[in-house]
């Protein structure tokens, strides 16, 4: 590393804040004949996938995005619980305000984690370890959940801090060690370093973390381009990456696999209007508006394609979204041979907060959809519909 990134990094104080088996947690806080027994989130339907594995089922090898029908043949004991979005997002906001007690510089990466910058409260609160045990210590109280706290001058090493030692754990970089901290760790606990580029790395000798410390950034240049380059960096624990409070959603969708593959073009549109609703729903929810709609089909031969549209105006009601679906799966039934159909998603984009200038015979029809969508919303709120 050099003296100027050290220098740089020694003056940060990040923190990685990760929830503990969240979704999985959330349940067995609040049906307590859960607790202590291994639990799914997810479904017992074919194809579903797990949400979450608690600690229990995890011993049995279970773990998030495993089919629910293979972490069943590991733990047929376990619980399946169907996943409730609305009661993990609840408690997420009042983790979220336990974080902004300590800094407004939070970077929310999920429901469940969030990288928070405390450098400018170190006046006010001591120490970054001070901070991570105020906030576990009113994650717990408050909320009876438990999170793990990884501490670092950077990201990339304040998250596997948080994973070290999970769960319920806080765990500490100091800024003067990190090369030395991070060199027995193995690769894949780098960011970026998924299956493949492990495997290629193992091929070559590289193993740890210390590893590619000592390969020098020269020769992994050599061996993987710029990716070498940046794994070299990782590995003393450089990463410049400041945390970003404005994380403002890019897009919003929704999307469904099916138990059985769907032949009919009506039942899929059936699907995409209802996931237009939803998308509509959630967009006016967060006084958004989309100027780019597009709708995913996947084959059961599991190729997958999209197809998008540029509206002229920047909108967020359900009759227009649901519109733009209808055209654009007429539009794509119409050009690519038509087969059994997986999954089906219907997704916004390019948001922004105003809709934009309305020619003056659009803004009587806009105002009879934002009346109409209005109540949508109240209904769907008062049925949970």
């Amino acid at each position: 590393m050099t003296t100027r990134a050290a220098s740089a990094q020694a003056q940060r104080v990040i923190l990685h804040v990760d929830m503990d088996a969240f979704y999985a947690s959330v349940e067995q806080r609040d049906d307590r004949t859960l607790r202590g027994k291994p639990v799914l989130v997810g479904s017992k339907e074919a194809r579903s996938v797990v949400c979450a594995a608690s600690y229990e089922a995890r011993v049995f090898g279970c773990r998030s995005a495993m089919p629910v029908s293979q972490a069943l043949r590991l733990c047929p004991h376990a619980v399946v619980v169907k996943p409730r979005i609305e009661a993990y997002a609840a408690v997420s906001r009042t983790i979220h305000e336990i974080f902004d007690r300590y800094s407004p510089e939070i970077e929310p990466l999920s429901l469940d984690e969030a990288f928070i910058d405390v450098t400018a409260s170190l006046a006010l609160f001591g120490s970054g370890r001070a901070i991570g045990e105020a906030i576990r210590g009113a994650v717990r109280s408050e909320l009876e959940l438990t999170c793990s706290v990884g501490i670092a001058p950077n990201k990339f090493c304040a998250k596997i801090a948080s994973d070290l030692r999970k769960p319920d754990a806080l765990v500490e970089f100091d800024a003067a060690t990190l090369a030395l901290t991070l060199a027995p760790l193995e690769i894949e606990r780098m960011w970026g370093v998924g299956p493949v580029a492990a495997a290629q790395l193992h091929e070559r000798g590289y193993a740890t973390f210390g590893d590619l410390q000592r390969a020098g950034g020269a020769r992994l240049s050599q061996e993987f381009g710029d990716a070498g380059v940046h794994w070299h960096r990782l590995s003393h624990g450089i990463d410049d990456r400041a945390v970003e409070t404005d994380r403002a959603a890019k897009s919003f969708g929704d999307e469904e696999t099916f138990v059985e593959d769907i032949v009919s073009v009506p039942l899929i549109e059936a699907k995409l209007l209802t996931q237009a609703d939803e998308v509509g729903r959630r967009l006016r929810e967060q006084h958004l508006h989309a100027r780019t709609v597009t709708i995913k089909i996947r084959f059961a031969d599991f190729s997958t394609h999209t197809h998008a549209r540029t509206l002229a105006t920047p909108t967020n009601h359900t009759h227009e979204l649901r519109d733009a679906a209808r055209a654009l799966l007429a539009e794509f039934a119409a050009k690519m041979p038509w087969r059994s159909v997986r999954l089906c998603g219907f997704s916004a984009s390019r948001l922004s907060t105003a809709e934009g200038q309305l020619p003056l015979f659009e803004a009587g029809k806009r105002a009879k959809l934002a009346t109409l969508d209005g109540l949508r919303d109240k209904i769907r709120a008062r049925f949970d519909a």
